[in-house]
C-alpha cells in the first residue's frame, strides 16, 4: 500500500468511474486499476461493486473513503507545518523543462521568479517531456513543464497554461508551399525532421499517423526547433511544428501551413506530484508561475 494508490481511490469514489479517475489524474486506466486491486488485496475486502464501466463503492469502501481523505488532508497539513517562516523564502528547487517550451514561454516568468525570491536556488535542467516525469518520479526534480499526454503511474496536479495547434513546415518551392492548409493525408509520405523519443510528440504524433494506417517517415531527430527549421530549409526533409514555434523563422526561407486534418493540438502544462508531495520553495514556484498564467491561452 502506499499514497499514490489511497490518491488512485479517492478518485475513482468520487468519479465514480476508472476511465474518468485515469483522465483527470493523467494516469493509465491499467495503472488505476491495479493501484486499487492492491489496495483491496492489502486489507483483503473489496472496495467497489464493479457493474460495467460505472462503480460505486461498497459499504466496507464507503466506510473507508472520509477516513483515507482525513488521511491525505492530514498529510498535506503536516507538510505545511513543517514549512518553518524562516524559510519561507528560501531553499532548493529543481525543475525541468523541454528545450522549445523553455525559449518560448518559460524565461520571463523565470526571471520575474529569481527576482522576487533571491534567495530560492533555482536548478534548471533541460531535457525531453518524457525525462522530467521520470525524474519527478524518481525525485531528481520537484516540478517540470510538459507537453501533454504524459505516461506515468504517478498521480500529478498539472496546470494547463498554453495550448496551440502544429503547423507544417516546408521550404519555398516545394510541390505544397502554395497550399493555404494541409492534411495528414497530403504529407504522409514526406521525409520528416522529428523529435527524439523523450519528447512526448514523438508518440503522440505517430498516433495520428496510425490512426491513417501511415508511419512518418524519419530522416532525422532533433530537440532543437531552430536546427529543424534549418534541415527543413535545405530541403532534408519537412517538419511538424507547435504555431509559436513556426512564428520565429523567416518567411522567405520556410514556409508554414496550417494542418487541418486532423489539428494536432500541443497543449501545455506544468507538473509537479500531488498533495502532500511539495517542498516550501517548490509550491511558491507552483503558485508563482499560476498567478503569472492566470489567464491560460486555450484554444
Amino acid at each position: 500500500m502506499d499514497l499514490f494508490q489511497l490518491t488512485y481511490f479517492i478518485e475513482v469514489a468520487h468519479k465514480k468511474s476508472f476511465t474518468k479517475a485515469s483522465h483527470s489524474l493523467h494516469i493509465s486506466q491499467p495503472s488505476i486499476s491495479k493501484g486499487i486491486k492492491a489496495l483491496e488485496t492489502y486489507w483483503q475486502v473489496q472496495l467497489f461493486n464493479r457493474t460495467g464501466k460505472h462503480v460505486e463503492l461498497t459499504e466496507t469502501g464507503a466506510y473507508l473513503l472520509p477516513k483515507i481523505e482525513a488521511i491525505i488532508d492530514e498529510l498535506s497539513q503536516i507538510n505545511e507545518e513543517l514549512e518553518s517562516p524562516q524559510y519561507f523564502n528560501s531553499g532548493i528547487i529543481s525543475v525541468g523543462i523541454p528545450p522549445m517550451i523553455g525559449s518560448t514561454f518559460i524565461s520571463p516568468f523565470i526571471h520575474r521568479f529569481v527576482t522576487t525570491y533571491p534567495e530560492i536556488k533555482l536548478e534548471l535542467t533541460e531535457v525531453g517531456s518524457q525525462e522530467i516525469i521520470s525524474s519527478i518520479d524518481n525525485g531528481t526534480i520537484q516540478a517540470g513543464f510538459v507537453a501533454l499526454p504524459i505516461n506515468t503511474d504517478t498521480p500529478y496536479d498539472f496546470f494547463i497554461f498554453d495550448q496551440e495547434f502544429l503547423h507544417v513546415v516546408l521550404w519555398p518551392g516545394h510541390p505544397l508551399s502554395d497550399k493555404s492548409e494541409l492534411t495528414l493525408e497530403n504529407i504522409k509520405d514526406e521525409a520528416l525532421i522529428y523529435y527524439p523519443e523523450s519528447f512526448s510528440l514523438h508518440n503522440y504524433i505517430r498516433s495520428f499517423y496510425q490512426k491513417i494506417s501511415a508511419r512518418p517517415t524519419i530522416i532525422g531527430q532533433t530537440s532543437n526547433w531552430d536546427f529543424m527549421g534549418e534541415m527543413v530549409r535545405t530541403k532534408l526533409g519537412i517538419a511538424l511544428l507547435p504555431q509559436s514555434i513556426c512564428n520565429r523563422f523567416n518567411s522567405t526561407q520556410l514556409k508554414t501551413i496550417p494542418l487541418v486534418e486532423p489539428k494536432i493540438p500541443w497543449t501545455l502544462a506544468m507538473v509537479w506530484k500531488s498533495r502532500g508531495f511539495l517542498s516550501h520553495s517548490t509550491r511558491m514556484w507552483v503558485n508563482s508561475f499560476k498567478e503569472y498564467y492566470k489567464n491560460p491561452r486555450i484554444k
